[in-house]
């Protein structure tokens, strides 16, 4: 019997054949883009460098830098909720591992170093002030850092690339969900 007689068998085989290659090497290739962007994110898109440049890494120093602005304000104007809640989010960034649940913080974190900010300025001014406004600068520009950094394109990418079909049906079956972009 050949294929050509028997047109059911060669269309089975067809279809067997789409599906695993959707399917089966589809998932390996999404796979392979999502860990290249989580590289980017744990690592940086410049590896040969010997600090990282990462959005994990600017995530760790604007949280630190949150927390500097936090002591400063005890220490100035003494115990303030909004400045303990600066420091147990910025805890919350440093050690959380889900990469979802750090943006939620580091998002809250945003306007609460804002705030914390504007009850610091008004009170506390001249050489009692630069300790805190130099965090406040540091983690501004690591939140600029973050909002522009390679990984929010690669990310955006990816998700992009799961949202139609047949990367979607994939990555549905495989488990693997869409990225958080940080705002990039």
């Amino acid at each position: 019997m050949r294929f050509s007689e028997n047109r059911k068998v060669a269309f089975a085989v067809l279809a067997v054949c789409v599906l695993v290659s959707v399917f089966g090497f589809g998932g390996i290739g999404l796979s392979r883009e999502r860990g290249k962007v989580l590289t980017v994110y744990d690592r940086g898109a410049d590896t040969s460098l010997s600090t990282r440049h990462s959005v994990d890494a600017y995530l760790d120093s604007a949280a630190e830098n949150a927390s500097l602005m936090a002591s400063e304000a005890e220490l100035r104007i003494g115990a303030s909720t909004v400045g303990d809640n600066v420091a147990q989010l910025a805890e919350t960034v440093t050690k959380e591992a889900d990469t979802n649940k750090r943006y939620e913080a580091y998002d809250a974190l945003k306007s609460a170093v804002e705030k914390l900010y504007n009850a610091v300025s008004g009170k506390v001014t001249g050489s009692d002030f630069t300790n805190f406004k130099v965090a406040y600068d540091d983690f501004n520009q690591d939140c600029n850092m973050i909002k522009y950094d390679d990984y929010g394109k690669l990310a955006a990418g990816y998700n992009s690339l799961i949202s139609g079909f047949p990367g979607g049906v994939v990555a549905g079956i495989t488990g693997q969900g869409s990225l958080n972009t940080f705002g990039g």
